[in-house]
């Protein structure tokens, strides 16, 4: 998927979960769950010598890279599971902080990665223990994939 397209589908999954759960009490919480959700989406292509971000940040995408290929380690599921066992184990008790903090990064996270599932190349969940990939039929920058952003541009609007 492209960076844009994983934003939207960030935006689709934040915005399904304040629809259901809530939205964060304050102001601050609310930008912050915002600023973290949008980069939870983009921090897995950091894989990627061409994403978005890893243009961004060059010297950390080409540390990243030195131990992981595309759609590596950074697009397994330990990334998020263990980020979340931090957030809510760790981080509250060494410093007090509120695991609902990390929620919107988590939400940006697997929504990144559910994106890249649907994709032809698609992804290996359990990389590195399993080389199994789960593929889907949407081509990166393809039509279909632009009909799909634009239909969740659509249901953002209209929802």
């Amino acid at each position: 998927m492209l960076g844009t397209t994983h934003l939207l589908f960030a935006i689709l999954f934040g915005s399904i979960y304040i629809k259901y759960v809530g939205a964060p009490e304050s102001l601050f919480l609310q930008i912050f769950f915002a600023a973290t959700l949008m980069l939870g989406a983009m921090l897995p292509d950091l894989d990627s010598k061409h994403s978005t971000i890893s243009k961004q940040h060059p010297t950390t995408s080409k540390i990243i890279r030195i131990f992981s290929g595309h759609r590596g380690i950074m697009h397994s599921v330990f990334i998020p599971v263990g980020i979340f066992l931090i957030a809510n184990y760790m981080l509250p008790e060494l410093f007090g902080l509120p695991p609902e903090l990390f929620v919107g990064f988590l939400i940006g996270y697997i929504s990144h990665l559910a994106s890249d599932i649907i994709t032809i190349g698609g992804l290996e969940l359990f990389h590195p223990f399993s080389s199994y990939r789960i593929r889907g039929f949407i081509r990166t920058g393809g039509k279909l994939e632009m009909i799909i952003a634009s239909l969740i541009v659509v249901y953002l609007l209209i929802f």
